[in-house]
This record gives structure tokens, C-alpha cells and sequence, in this order.
């Protein structure tokens, strides 16, 4: 959320909503999240071919310096349907050491 290196986890149930997943990020980060979590841009990080981005892509490397490299950019053009379950949106399902949405 315009921090560099401002990676972090939230939890929530794959028959969660969007909605309620912009709600657990600005609950795990009230300080730095200052807008209502209805206010959140969540896009997908998830490259054209469809893979999840690896925490070890040069992409990510340079975002945790404060880049916005331009697929992510792109990215960050299609918004999450805060409508949309989670067990919807996350296919495949995420892994470690991946990117899984990126919040503006």
C-alpha cells in the first residue's frame, strides 16, 4: 500500500469474499492503511500465462525498493470483484513464496 517492502500474510476462508479480504488486510495494518477498507485496490498478482508471481521474481525485488516495474502496472489494471469468493479468484491455489495480490 505504497510502502516498499511492505509484504505481509493475512488468513481468510476460501468462502470469504473479496470484500473480506480487503477488510483483513486494513485490520493487520490499521496504522499504515489510513483509507476504509472498502477503499483498497486488490489486483491479482498473477502473470499473463497465468503463474503466480515468486517472491524471488526481479519484479517483486524491485517493488521492495518502491519500482512498480511496468507488468506490474499492468497488473494493477484489473481490480478483484469485491463480489468474488476467494476460493473463485485463487486458482490455482497459492503457494509459498508467492505473490498473490497486489493492494493499492
Amino acid at each position: 500500500v505504497g510502502v516498499a517492502g511492505s509484504a505481509f500474510s493475512v488468513r481468510v476462508d476460501e468462502s470469504d469474499t473479496v470484500d473480506d479480504l480487503k477488510k483483513a488486510i486494513k485490520a493487520e495494518n490499521p496504522a499504515t492503511i489510513t483509507c476504509d477498507a472498502k477503499d483498497l485496490q486488490l489486483s491479482l498478482a498473477k502473470t499473463a500465462d497465468g503463474a503466480w508471481l515468486s517472491s524471488k521474481d526481479p519484479d517483486v525485488i524491485s517493488m521492495r525498493s518502491g519500482g512498480i516495474p511496468e507488468q506490474v502496472k499492468t497488473l494493477l489494471n484489473v481490480e478483484m470483484d469485491p463480489a468474488d469468493e476467494i476460493a473463485d479468484v485463487f486458482v490455482p491455489a497459492p503457494q509459498k513464496k508467492q505473490v498473490h495480490v497486489l493492494v493499492v
